[in-house]
């Protein structure tokens, strides 16, 4: 039974014109950036005030993302450019539209301290440092780039092209540091928070973690049993969004959350015991996204039916949210964990607030483990 005292309230409930394809929060203040199949893009400031950045055009637009000090915006997709938008205190102002070719960007992201975004166009990873108006780095594929993560404290990136993932070691571009072949591939790549760890949600259904501490000063390959990647196989379906827990153990017990048909997967490591797996099945639909409440283990999940659930560490359900009538698409935390943002299918936008006395009920640690392992 879940509490009868709600964590999140509802506090705005707005809509696009289309299926809600993307949406993400500055690091810093209290923006808002919303994309739609239509092509929309919005921009929610303070107070929630709107700003429509582009209106629909027929193509969709289906990354953001913002830079870490909050002063620039990316946004790509169907079109093949990345439009840059800097975030005066005035007015957004678009700067450069950058196109590298015709193919279909899917994949962007700020490096966590510098004005540098990575995004994908084929086989290649473009490095643009927006301050300086140029490409940084190119970073050329022997595949098709399918993901690509910065480790958190910026000092390498990670790219996954079909069964090769490549970190880069991002004080030196001219080759990779370390090389992962995969057995599949690789359609989802997550850094843990504080960089110990690295994620790959396989096409397999695999998940593989490489365990950074144990070979990030080593150039190519492990020299060490214990420096291989292990492999958690038996999910039973396409991995489709991968979250790791910012939680104050996380390093000696991290705590990662898989998206699989209508279950979440959750992964522990248990020290000692290796990686215990526990699956989360309240959905009656695809489960679509995942995300960890910033440093509690308060996960949200959302599936194509229409609900939203929220899991007190990560293991007992504590309160449905609803308000997409086809289904929810995509979740974003605000990073001070105040505010939960969801797009839905039909392009609603939904805002929920944190209650007052909400923090004091949240356990920090992951609970008790069910008794049940995949």
């Amino acid at each position: 039974m879940l509490p009868l005292k709600p964590l999140v309230e509802l506090q705005i409930n707005r809509s696009l014109s289309d299926y809600i394809t993307a949406l993400v929060w500055s690091p810093v203040g209290h923006r808002l950036a919303i994309a739609s199949a239509a092509g929309e893009v919005a921009l929610w400031q303070e107070d929630f005030q709107e700003t429509m950045l582009q209106t629909a055009s027929g193509a969709s637009i289906d990354v953001l993302g913002f830079s870490g000090d909050g002063q620039w915006l990316a946004t790509a997709g169907q079109p093949g450019e990345v439009m840059l938008w800097r975030l005066s205190a005035d007015s957004p102002e678009l700067v450069e539209t950058l196109t590298w070719g015709s193919t279909w960007i899917d994949r962007l992201q700020w490096h966590p301290h510098q004005p540098w975004l990575a995004c994908n166009c084929g086989r290649t990873v473009y490095i643009w440092d927006a301050d300086q108006g140029g490409i940084l780095a190119t970073l050329e594929l022997p595949a098709t780039v399918q993901d690509l993560d910065w480790s958190p404290d910026g000092t390498h990136l990670a790219v996954s092209a079909q069964q090769q993932i490549y970190i880069w070691d991002t004080s030196r571009w001219s080759s990779p540091q370390y090389a992962w072949e995969l057995m599949a591939v690789s359609r989802a790549l997550k850094w843990s928070p504080e960089g110990a760890y690295l994620a790959s949600g396989n096409q397999d259904n695999s998940v593989g973690v490489l365990t950074w501490d144990n070979v990030h000063a080593l150039k190519q390959s492990p020299n060490k049993p214990d420096d291989l990647p292990v492999l958690l196989a038996g999910l039973p379906g396409k991995i489709r969004q991968l979250a790791c827990a910012d939680v104050p153990d996380a390093k000696r017990s991290p705590m990662l959350a898989t998206a699989t048909q209508d279950l979440v997967v959750m992964w522990i490591l248990v020290p000692g015991e290796g990686w215990q797996s526990y699956a989360l099945d309240l959905h009656q639909g695809t489960v679509l996204d995942v995300a960890f409440q910033p440093q509690t283990g308060l996960l949200a999940s959302l599936s194509d039916h229409g609900w939203i659930l929220l899991w007190q560490a990560a293991v007992e359900p504590i309160q449905v949210l609803e308000g997409a009538k086809e289904g929810f698409s995509c979740l974003s935390w605000h990073p001070t964990g105040e505010y939960l943002a969801a797009g839905g299918q039909q392009g609603e936008v939904l805002v929920w607030t944190l209650c007052p006395d909400a923090r004091q009920r949240l356990c920090p640690h992951p609970g008790p483990r069910p008794e049940a392992l995949l």
